[in-house]
């Protein structure tokens, strides 16, 4: 008896996983078609005019879509669980295993085991597979924005091929060659120039027979140059305006930049570049950067606090005693000069004869001691001594802070890892309760319920990077909100399927929508 149970059992195993099988390898094309189109519409007008090759655009498709499967995978899970058990439950197949004495956990143990895979699937690829391929997409898709920079030049619309430049063309002719109405905006270097604008009322643009250079050769313009101090920070400072005028104007642009060798180096230190090894060296090396910065901060930090009591305990003598009160001249100036010389003969035989002396009766603190003058000079030296040390303690905060968010940008990716594999077991016990319960297969309701989770499980993981850039919360809080969030939702469902509760009736629902639909067509009647 227990051989034939356990026998049942592992053919209803077999019966769930079939069922798995065409709806999980279906809705994941299209959740990889959905997010390669959407790639693709978002980025058309960077391919038009690049020449490229059905090959080249093969390549690049093909790259993305590896990069966006921990992406793709979680809605996988979902739609295929909501439409499994959905059609089971349909089909009223899920009551008769309820009715053979299997319990819903039982007979979701399939579908667990799908989830698992998935999340060892999504593990793996996002350590793996997605850093290779997203440095090659990045590395070809970079390319491929900076190729043919001539056929890149589209009329009113602002080309920032060319770093530091942004070029703007009214008409473009025909030919390809020759433009009118051009504006070049340089921002290469604000440290020494406001603004940088050179225009043109037409021009010619053409690349170097060896391709290593792209020219503008420009007519009858102007060059607005302001330039502006470096070390001036005052606001609403006006600065010097230079206008040149041109007859002929030759603008060269180094196109050895675009070359795919050189791009490596532009995103080396992307989250999504690295897997597990590579995040955690990530985070160690910025943790050791703020111990450091911390350890340094520490003797700056004493000497503020020291010269801070100082400087107050000048400035409060500097406003309550302009001069010293209590100070008398002794007349007798011969009686002390006398005490002192036989105190002293021994060690001193020859003393300076003194000319006169005073003594003070109370003095609060040495500045005292001095004229007015000093005093100021005093006072002046410790609050420019402070005011350096303070700038050195906050530009050490900055520097502090600056690494805190890059370590929670690191901390973050690590953590997304594994909290988007482990939402695809969530999405499981979400999934396959919502199908039970809505009673409903296909691709009407289930896709429908499982967009609509989809994409709060979306809002989520965009509010949490939001969250980690505004420093708001712990970035390992930020990255596992979404699995926070939803995990009561899945549990809240299964205990709902597991008791039979209905949340809502579908059929139900859409009956009394037509009933309702058909009888007011009869009353128009």
């Amino acid at each position: 008896m227990y051989i034939k149970i356990s026998s049942n059992l592992k053919i209803l195993d077999r019966y769930i996983i079939r069922s798995f099988l065409s709806p999980y390898i279906i809705s994941f094309l299209i959740a990889e078609f959905v997010l390669v189109m959407q790639f693709m519409w978002k980025y058309i007008d960077e391919f038009a005019g690049r020449g490229l090759t059905v090959f080249d655009f093969l390549h690049l498709l093909f790259y993305y879509s590896i990069t966006v499967i921990p992406m793709a995978i979680p809605i996988t899970i979902l739609l295929s669980s909501v439409m499994v058990y959905g059609n089971l439950s349909e089909k009223y197949e899920l009551s008769s295993m309820k009715s053979a004495g299997i319990s819903l956990i039982r007979i979701m143990m399939p579908g667990f085991f799908i989830a698992i895979l998935t999340f060892i699937i999504s593990i793996s690829v996002s350590n793996y597979f997605k850093p290779k391929s997203a440095y090659k997409f990045l590395e070809i898709f970079t390319a491929i924005k900076r190729k043919k920079p001539t056929l890149n030049i589209q009329e009113k619309i602002f080309n920032k091929d060319f770093n530091g430049y942004a070029i703007q063309v009214n008409k473009k002719h025909k030919d390809g060659k020759r433009i009118e109405d051009i504006k070049i905006y340089n921002y290469s270097d604000r440290t020494r120039e406001q603004y940088n604008i050179t225009t043109a009322k037409k021009g010619d643009i053409f690349t170097t027979k060896d391709g290593s250079y792209f020219i503008m050769r420009l007519y009858d313009g102007y060059q607005y140059v302001e330039k502006k101090n470096a070390n001036d920070r005052k606001k609403n400072k006006t600065f010097p305006l230079m206008r040149t005028h041109f007859d002929t104007l030759e603008k060269s642009f180094d196109m050895t930049e675009f070359n795919r060798e050189g791009t490596g180096h532009f995103f080396s230190k992307r989250r999504d570049l690295m897997n597990t090894f590579q995040l955690m060296t990530e985070i160690d090396t910025f943790s050791n950067k703020i111990e450091r910065q911390k350890k340094m901060m520490k003797p700056t930090f004493n000497k503020i606090l020291s010269r801070s009591e100082d400087y107050a305990l000048l400035d409060r003598e500097k406003t309550k005693e302009k001069k010293i009160n209590k100070i008398k001249k002794i007349n007798n100036l011969e009686k002390v000069n006398s005490v002192y010389k036989a105190q002293n003969k021994k060690t001193y035989s020859n003393t300076y004869k003194q000319k006169d002396t005073i003594i003070i009766d109370s003095a609060k603190n040495f500045i005292v001691l001095f004229d007015d003058d000093r005093q100021f000079e005093l006072i002046q030296s410790s609050s420019e001594s402070i005011n350096y040390e303070k700038n050195r303690l906050m530009s050490s905060l900055a520097t502090i802070d600056r690494y805190n968010k890059y370590r929670d940008y690191w901390i973050l990716g690590l953590n997304q890892i594994y909290s988007w594999g482990l939402i695809c077991v969530i999405f499981l016990f979400i999934g396959a309760p919502l199908g039970s319960i809505i009673r409903k297969g296909g691709y009407g309701y289930p896709v429908l319920f499982a967009i609509l989770f989809f994409t709060i499980f979306i809002m989520l993981s965009i509010s949490g990077e939001k969250l980690n850039r505004s420093g708001f919360f712990n970035p390992v809080f930020n990255a596992w909100l979404p699995v926070i969030v939803l995990l009561p939702v899945s549990i809240f469902l299964s205990y709902k399927a597991l008791t039979d509760s209905k949340i809502m009736d579908i059929s139900a629902i859409t009956g009394k929508l037509f009933n309702k639909k058909k009888s007011s067509d009869e009353k128009n009647i």
